[in-house]
């Protein structure tokens, strides 16, 4: 799992200064590049048994890295980690509940990349094949309650909700073979029913992250922009 790849990777570090980034990162991206290709060849070869036939067969360098993250590079994302680390450092914080912290990022950081590699391939998938009819949400047993407030819903790839995500997200999509009731779009593109950004219901909302695309959110929230912070 990348989870343990990037938790080992961390721990055997010799240290955590700038001087020790170029090691992590000659290790934890290929180890995220990998687990986001082997997530979108399972995804291509699981949805291509789903509806009976073999995987389309995708590039799988379209679907990991910067392709996933509107452009930002998987060496600007895997910094991050040390900025937490330094400015809990710089506030005070002790160094073991500092490191812990940045762990945390890593890690969620890694399991948000590959659950993005799955949602760009079931997206390439949807426009490649019109033969079916979209998605269904499935949560994991034990989904949180964003997860499980959208909880079979209808998930198309040019519908303007996508399949949005949340960190820490592990849910996964199964593909229909007949129109959902809450479909938008049929196979042939035609739309059926309005859909846009905003509430799916009194509890969760769909917002768009600059960086990973459509977000689950309470409703009300809103991300910050960089013209904001200046």
């Amino acid at each position: 799992m990348v989870v343990d790849a990037l938790t080992h990777v961390w721990n055997d570090l010799p240290g955590h200064d700038r001087e020790n980034i170029d090691e992590w990162l000659s290790k934890v991206v290929p180890a995220v590049l990998s687990a986001q290709r082997t997530s979108a060849l399972i995804t291509d070869a699981y949805i291509g048994q789903a509806l009976g036939r073999g995987p389309i067969g995708l590039n799988t360098d379209e679907l990991s890295g910067a392709a996933v993250r509107n452009g930002v590079a998987p060496e600007e994302v895997y910094q991050r980690p040390f900025v937490t680390l330094w400015t809990k450092l710089g506030e005070g914080v002790a160094f073991e509940q500092a490191s812990e912290a940045a762990l945390a990022r890593a890690t969620s950081t890694g399991a948000m990349d590959v659950q993005l590699a799955m949602r760009a391939t079931a997206d390439a998938i949807d426009e490649a094949d019109t033969g079916f009819y979209g998605y269904e949400r499935v949560a994991d047993p034990g989904a949180c309650a964003f997860c499980q407030e959208v909880n079979g819903a209808y998930v198309k790839a040019v519908d303007g909700y996508a399949y949005a995500l949340h960190n820490g997200c592990g849910c996964s999509l199964e593909p229909n073979t007949e129109p959902h009731r809450g479909a938008v779009y049929l196979p042939n593109g035609s739309r059926v029913r309005p859909n846009q950004y905003g509430p799916l219901n009194d509890n969760v909302a769909v917002e768009k992250h600059g960086e990973l695309g459509a977000v689950l959110v309470a409703p009300g929230d809103t991300f910050t922009s960089q013209a904001d912070l200046h």
